[in-house]
């Protein structure tokens, strides 16, 4: 397993993983995290859904096979919370952090030009590193839920006013603060905002997009094709 979590924008809340969407496209992918970038898109109605990675574990018969989980949500709402953290934090990074600055558009750009009706948060690769059997791989995506809503959280609590809010952003990311700002700890608000090679990051904001992904999930013409195919 490449142990990434994987990120898709589509056109429904997956019931099964043969209730494909009509439309899908890849976002995102990211080794051994979720970054803060995914959580807060995802803060938006968040609900545990069907897997649409995988249906099961190869090592099972077809008629055990364990039900797997991810989580999908509003990316309306969502994409309206990134907004107001990349308007939030674009004064403070404008002179002093160029790539941040950038990338900030570049993100929302990208978003705009693949936006649906939901999200999709896929954690299985991650999650069976540290749990196996249903019950606690289903415990592990309902714990990553509840990040996502504490993210989301975070940034409503933000002040109205743009100066206070950028203050109040930027000391939350720097020591830690009461529920929900304990939600931003850890963000580098600088051009290291990514930088997991050098490990000067330990929470990456997760600013790279493409819809290339290690799995690039069927939509429900290709899935119907390929089952009549078989």
């Amino acid at each position: 397993m490449a142990n990434r979590s994987y990120f898709y924008s589509l056109s429904n809340r997956p019931t099964s993983y043969a209730d494909r969407p009509e439309t899908i496209s890849g976002l995102s992918e990211w080794a051994y995290a979720v970054p803060f970038s995914y959580r807060l898109l995802m803060s938006g109605d968040p609900q545990l859904c069907a897997s649409l990675i995988s249906d099961g574990f190869e090592d099972e018969p077809d008629d055990k096979k364990s039900k797997l989980y991810a989580i999908s949500s509003s990316f309306d709402e969502g994409y309206a919370r990134l907004k107001r953290f990349a308007e939030v934090l674009r004064p403070l990074v404008a002179e002093s952090a160029p790539a941040l600055a950038g990338q900030l558009d570049e993100t929302l750009s990208f978003l705009e030009a693949h936006r649906d009706r939901y999200l999709l948060l896929e954690t299985v690769e991650l999650d069976t590193m540290m749990e196996e059997g249903e019950a606690a791989l289903r415990a592990c995506v309902e714990e990553e839920r509840e990040r996502c809503r504490q993210a989301g959280a975070a940034i409503d609590a933000l002040p109205g006013n743009a100066t206070e809010a950028a203050r109040l952003l930027q000391a939350a990311a720097g020591r830690k603060h009461e529920p929900p700002l304990d939600a931003l700890l850890g963000l580098r608000l600088d051009d290291d905002f990514d930088n997991v090679v050098d490990d000067k990051t330990e929470y990456p904001l997760g600013l790279e997009w493409y819809e290339e992904l290690y799995f690039s999930l069927w939509n429900r013409a290709e899935y119907e094709a390929q089952r009549d195919g078989a």
